[in-house]
């Protein structure tokens, strides 16, 4: 297991590809505790159970693993036997994860995608044992054989696990990304990240606060024939955008508000102009040709 320290450069790809999601509302200065564990844990039936502590405090806030069952019951009169694999996670009181409640008392957890938020908004469960994936045959004689295939994660991969746990009294939220394959019985984590500011959200998939971010990764410019728009991380609200003509003369300003901004060509010239987003820490810029 290692930390985010050596892994940044090579993940910043996977952070970057979540931005979209910072921008719409997650906590501009979120330190986030990344942890990647290599290798990958891959739990299979015959595994111990992997027992997962977001803070490293000795305390498991999660509890992973990888059954085969076998056995028998009867239902209406009608005798069954059942055989199969569950991918599964245990949850010790005071925790809680993403996932909505089923059509009997199962909680269904959510398989999140990158930069899907991770915050009090967010439904969550905590039943103590809860399942990822379920592949099993129920063989009730005359009256058939049938295949169940149950939960959100399996067959999936690269998928993530929403979660909130306490340190020292208060909620922190953090997310693990898995991986579990069609018969439920081989579990993959990959690595998982919680936010050290507690009540304060972060997205699936993020590993970095953005803090420590470039200014180039945390604004795009994109252009229409009618205008330009702007969108930046909320905590670049504040800079100014100009539009700047090739002899260097300023065509117009505007003060950054929100992280949506739209300025509209109306009444310019036709010609090469720079659309530059100018912030304390730098600035990006865009060459725009208007007709």
């Amino acid at each position: 297991m290692n930390t985010a320290t050596q892994n940044k450069s090579s993940k910043l790809a996977r952070y970057t590809a979540v931005a979209g999601a910072v921008i719409a509302g997650s906590n501009v200065n979120a330190q986030i505790v990344y942890t990647d564990l290599v290798p990958d844990v891959v739990l299979d039936t015959l595994s111990a159970p992997y027992m997962l502590d977001f803070n490293n405090d000795a305390s498991p806030d999660l509890v992973f693993g990888a059954q085969h069952f076998i056995g028998s019951g009867s239902q209406s009169g009608i005798q069954f036997t059942y055989i199969g694999n569950g991918a599964v996670v245990g949850i010790p009181a005071g925790n809680a994860l993403i996932g909505v409640a089923g059509s009997s008392s199962a909680f269904d957890l959510t398989a999140l995608n990158a930069g899907d938020p991770i915050s009090s908004a967010q439904n969550f469960g905590a039943s103590s044992s809860n399942a990822l994936a379920l592949n099993a045959v129920i063989n009730a004689g005359i009256a058939g054989t049938f295949p169940v295939t149950q939960g959100n994660f399996i067959g999936v991969s690269n998928k993530f696990l929403g979660a909130h746990f306490a340190i020292a009294g208060a909620t922190h939220y953090g997310w693990v990304q898995l991986s579990v394959n069609q018969l439920a019985d081989t579990l993959t984590i990959h690595d998982y990240a919680y936010n050290a500011t507690a009540d304060a959200a972060l997205n699936a998939g993020q590993m970095v606060g953005l803090e420590n971010v470039k200014v180039e990764d945390k604004v795009t410019i994109f252009t229409t024939l009618n205008n330009a728009n702007i969108n930046v991380t909320p905590d670049l609200i504040g800079g100014n955008i100009l539009m700047v003509a090739m002899n260097g003369a300023i065509v117009s300003t505007k003060k950054i508000t929100d992280v949506n901004t739209a300025i509209t060509f109306e009444g310019i010239e036709t010609g090469i102009y720079t659309i530059s987003a100018q912030f304390e820490g730098g600035n990006v810029s865009k060459r725009v040709y208007i007709k």
